[in-house]
């Protein structure tokens, strides 16, 4: 299954720094992030099998940017909510593998695949 999400996603620096101002500035802006995030994959269907493989592709236009500072805790904090994801421990997710392309525009696609072994 492959979801793309066209958003400019917060990273870990923007969360922290969020934090640092107050800590319902940082609610909120996880809690907005998420609402957008919502739309783009309230269609998708419910997982069902586990453990799941997820790959995130990182479409990012500037190549300074880390990808070690990329945040998936919306995404998945999203997909639980919407019902779309039972739980993002191990149990239900054993790998996730991150990517970067070189693109014009910032977004990231989502694969997730069976990982039953």
């Amino acid at each position: 299954m492959k979801i793309v999400i066209p958003l400019k996603l917060s990273n870990w620096n923007d969360i922290i720094n969020a934090n640092r101002i107050n800590k319902y500035v940082g609610a909120s802006q996880k809690k907005k992030e998420m609402q957008d995030i919502g739309y783009f994959i309230r269609n998708m269907k419910p997982i069902t099998k586990y453990p799941i493989k997820i790959t995130f592709i990182w479409h990012i236009n500037n190549v300074r940017s880390d990808l070690d500072n990329k945040s998936v805790k919306a995404i998945l904090d999203c997909m639980q909510e919407l019902g779309k994801l039972e739980n993002d421990n191990i149990k239900h997710i054993n790998s996730i593998c991150h990517y970067a392309v070189k693109d014009k525009i910032d977004f990231v696609e989502m694969e997730i695949e069976d990982n039953l072994d």
